[in-house]
């Protein structure tokens, strides 16, 4: 992309150039806002050649100026990622037992845990098991 509007720049001040060198004639020049200041003949080649080169200072200023808000922007969204990852890592690394003991998690139902496992609930299959274990034994 960057090389297309380099060589349509290029094309374009080629063709200004050539443009301003067909056009030599002697112009004055008047001033719209102040009608009575008026210039020394001048070469139309010249006010050509000129009004490119205002024009390419413009383009280049108002491209600064987009360029100073983009990098802003930039560096607002990296400060926002770095401190998202620094969350997510501390997510990562946080225990799961850390949530408040299970979130209330009730002590009965869990019973003693295995050596090696997590004090986890047990999910719903686990618990019809315990309970069927449980009635067995007070039955006996």
């Amino acid at each position: 992309m960057w090389f297309i509007r380099w060589l349509l720049t290029l094309l374009l001040m080629i063709y200004a150039v050539i443009f301003a060198a067909s056009n030599l004639d002697q112009v004055v020049l008047t001033l719209p806002a102040i009608p009575m200041i008026h210039t020394q003949p001048v070469s139309l080649a010249v006010v050509v050649l000129l009004s490119v080169a205002v024009g390419i200072i413009i383009w280049a200023v108002v491209s600064f100026i987009g360029s100073i808000e983009f990098r802003r922007r930039i560096y607002q969204l990296e400060r926002q990622n770095k401190d998202l990852k620094v969350e997510l890592t501390s997510l990562r690394n946080k225990s799961i037992l850390d949530d408040n003991e299970l979130e209330g998690a009730d002590a009965a139902v869990v019973g003693t845990p295995r050596p090696g496992s997590l004090d986890l609930p047990p999910y719903d299959y686990e618990r019809e098991d315990l309970d069927a274990t449980t009635s067995r034994s007070t039955e006996r």
